[in-house]
């Protein structure tokens, strides 16, 4: 694919969950919450990464699996991590740059406000804690840091 000279737009992606109870959650309104942060230890010698949480909002969707594994982890404390790829497409839906990320566990969710004067659709939010993220190329090749890719199952 020949390089654009115009920058990606952030408006079309999908989100895809390495878990066959999730296959079909890969649409939202927005994802938010990939950033990596270096901190120094509190002892000054040395540093550690920390990761924001990944926020995924959508059109509430109450028979899916998505919303089935996060009251699974947070009413019955069952923690199944999970490998997800945010993936961030042109027009012609094909991969521009991606998101792998390790491990992740719903620690959140929730719906808007419910609001009689208000006609609008109902958006359920969704926050995943995980262990690492790493960039994608337009191949969905690891460029950083380099590491193997995670395997689907």
């Amino acid at each position: 694919m020949p390089r654009s000279i115009h920058p990606p737009l952030n408006m079309h992606f999908i989100v895809e969950f390495n878990n066959k109870e999730l296959i079909t959650d890969k649409n939202f309104q927005s994802v938010s919450g990939l950033k990596a942060r270096i901190h120094e230890n509190e002892d000054k010698k040395g540093t550690h990464i920390q990761f924001e949480n990944i926020i995924l909002k959508r059109a509430y969707q109450p028979d899916s699996g998505l919303v089935k594994w996060c009251m699974d982890a947070i009413n019955n404390n069952k923690k199944e991590p999970t490998n997800l790829i945010v993936r961030l497409l042109n027009a012609d839906h094909d991969m521009l740059s991606g998101w792998q990320i390790e491990k992740a566990i719903p620690i959140a969710w929730g719906v808007e406000e419910l609001h009689a004067q208000e006609t609008k659709i109902l958006i359920e939010t969704i926050e995943l804690s995980y262990q690492c993220f790493h960039v994608l190329n337009s191949k969905g090749k690891v460029i950083a840091p380099p590491t193997k890719p995670i395997k689907k199952k």
